[in-house]
């Protein structure tokens, strides 16, 4: 269940929407406080959590327990002690007819957030905000050459029978324009891309990270309905196409049904047989396609209430992201990507907020630099690939923030 803790709520009239929202994030910046701000899919409204707390702690997270919030996670568990989990000390909405106000009492950094809060609304001027940037910046490649031989070394592992798919990804490093401003860039991926989750989170500790991710980990609704998805297999597909008239490869058609056949192995690990398997259909995300099938369960039914928790531990990281089987495509990319994924492709997302707790694979996401920024993509490969088509294919990935953050120079 969603709590809001240190509010009280005001009676009176709602700002604008927009420029409540830059008031919050104003003040959560200059405080040096974590905040998740993201839209869900096919909807219109903006969400926005802030922690009192400077310090993020991590947590194994217990989904059916946890309070409103938000969880950030990792790529891999190696990498972390498990997740960063943000307390709706502020939780507020573009769609509420009310704004929280502090409650009497407040002291410290919940203090200093409404006081920022106070003068940010009485100073409409524009002020660049403060983005945390990573203490420990990436040190990825973006060379065409370096990630084509890493998909010929994966290939190569195939044929010998280390995994059957592995996901190896790779970093893009660009300029921001002069006149990036990140809430700007964060509407224009809501505007462009409906059918993303997108997603802008600041957390000192780990720095600030912007995305627009087609892909759902998992959802659990009024703590009754599970949802998961297998997404694999892109296209570059036009906006002015049909995706009814897609054609797809047996290559795209083998990777998408390895991560269906993992999701049903998962399901089998803990005896549930009693789910409900859509598709596989063509799925849009921006100028890409995909292949997806959902996976449905009635908790209720099923008698299964720990089952969005149990299934966080199964399926992060996805063979969607890493391989199959997991471990040994883990351990490759340890071994040969070069460089640490930090947030990128571990999952994020809002949990018992409203009644919903929806994680999203971190796809199609930009790691912050001050004047420059770092995009990440990855592509799966099978013993088909073409590595040259897989390069095409994260740099039209990566073309998803690239192609918004341009439109500012």
């Amino acid at each position: 269940m969603q709590e809001v803790k240190d509010v009280t709520t005001s009676t009176e009239p709602v700002a604008a929407p927009l420029k409540q929202l830059q008031t919050y994030l104003e003040a959560a910046t200059k405080a040096g406080l974590p905040l998740a701000l993201w839209r869900q899919p096919l909807q219109d409204t903006k969400h926005l959590l802030v922690s009192y707390s400077p310090e993020i702690e991590q947590i194994e997270p217990d989904i059916e327990e946890l309070s409103g919030g938000f969880l950030v996670h990792p790529f891999a568990s190696s990498e972390s002690d498990g997740a960063y989990y943000l307390p709706a000390d502020l939780y507020w909405n573009t769609g509420m007819d009310t704004t929280p106000e502090p409650s009497e009492g407040l002291t410290g950094e919940a203090a200093k957030f409404w006081e920022l809060a106070e003068l940010a609304a009485a100073d409409p001027t524009f002020h660049p905000l403060p983005w945390p940037e990573n203490p420990r910046p990436v040190q990825g490649s973006d060379a065409a050459t370096h990630y084509i031989e890493l998909v010929e070394k994966s290939i190569v592992a195939i044929e010998g029978g280390a995994f059957q798919k592995v996901v190896p990804s790779r970093t893009k490093r660009i300029s921001l324009p002069a006149q990036f401003q990140m809430l700007h860039t964060f509407n224009r991926l809501c505007q462009k891309y409906p059918n993303a989750f997108v997603s802008l989170v600041s957390i000192p500790q780990l720095g600030t990270w912007l995305g627009a991710t087609p892909e759902i980990l998992l959802t659990v609704e009024q703590q009754q309905y599970f949802q998961t998805v297998a997404l694999a297999g892109t296209q570059r597909w036009g906006f002015d196409q049909d995706i009814a008239e897609a054609a797809w490869r047996q290559k795209e058609i083998q990777e998408q049904a390895m991560v269906s056949r993992y999701i049903i192995n998962c399901f089998k690990k803990i005896r549930l047989r009693e789910f409900e398997e859509i598709g596989p259909r063509t799925h849009r995300a921006g100028e890409m396609i995909h292949l997806k099938t959902d996976f449905l369960v009635d908790m209720k039914a099923t008698n299964f209430p720990q089952l969005g928790t149990v299934m966080l531990k199964l399926l992060h990281p996805t063979s969607a992201v890493c391989g199959m089987p997991k471990a040994p495509s883990e351990e490759f990319l340890a071994d040969h990507e070069g460089y640490s994924r930090e947030l990128y492709a571990g999952y994020l997302g809002p949990v018992n907020v409203q009644d919903l707790t929806s994680l999203y694979v971190n796809l199609r996401c930009m790691q912050y630099l001050g004047r420059e920024a770092i995009l990440y993509a990855g592509a799966g490969v099978t013993i088909d690939s073409n590595p040259q088509k897989e390069w095409e294919e994260t740099e039209l990935k990566c073309n998803t923030l690239l192609s918004v953050i341009q439109e500012e120079g």
